[in-house]
Parts: structure tokens; C-alpha cells; sequence
């Protein structure tokens, strides 16, 4: 009964926080390599495997609640990275900012996601 139950509800995995641990040369966001050897894109491939859809967090600031690389200055950046690791959505935070309100800055990374 409990494994029926999980099977209906859990759809989506979502991985949060401390994943990322710098910008290349060209701005793209690094996975951490020691987390993930295999990169983000090899995780994603693997949760779709199981029918399951792939949830990545970022942060609308300069970094991330636990000081990792944020996502302010590199919405698009990002955005077109998340859409080639195959990322179905995006938990998006508000650590760090620039003081600029969330109003503002959240349509920024919406625009580029879409």
C-alpha cells in the first residue's frame, strides 16, 4: 500500500541548494564535480529514465543561500543551460540580492526560462 501511495504522488525530483560551485571563463554556471562526477546532465538523464521530471534550484542574487554561485546577471546564461541539462522547472530563491525587489527581478529569469 505505501509503495502504491509514492508511486502516485512522487512525480518530480528537485535538487536544491549546493550543487553549483562556480562560473566557467564564459559565465556557465559548474556543477560540483565531486557531487556529481558525471555532470547535471548525465542526473537528469537518469531521474527522466524513471519517469520522473527534474527540478534544479537557483537563486535571484548574486549567490545562493549557502553563498554559491546565484543566478542575478546570468538569468539567460542559466536559463539556456538549464534547458540543455533537460531541467523541467525551477526552484528559484531570494538570498543575496542586489536590493532590487523580487518584482522586478523574478520576471527576468521567467522571460528567459520561456
Amino acid at each position: 500500500m505505501i509503495q502504491d501511495t509514492v508511486d502516485t504522488i512522487i512525480d518530480s525530483v528537485n535538487l536544491d541548494d549546493c550543487w553549483q560551485i562556480d562560473r566557467d571563463a564564459n559565465g556557465t554556471i559548474q556543477v560540483d564535480p565531486i557531487a556529481f562526477p558525471n555532470g547535471m546532465r548525465a542526473l537528469v538523464d537518469y531521474v527522466h529514465s524513471h519517469g520522473l521530471k527534474f527540478g534544479l534550484y537557483s537563486d535571484a542574487g548574486y549567490k545562493t543561500c549557502a553563498g554559491r554561485p546565484g543566478s542575478l546577471g546570468y538569468e539567460r546564461k542559466d536559463a539556456t543551460t538549464y534547458a540543455l541539462w533537460g531541467v523541467d522547472f525551477l526552484k528559484y530563491d531570494n538570498c543575496n540580492t542586489d536590493g532590487t525587489k523580487p518584482e522586478i527581478r523574478y520576471p527576468i529569469m521567467r522571460d528567459a526560462l520561456n
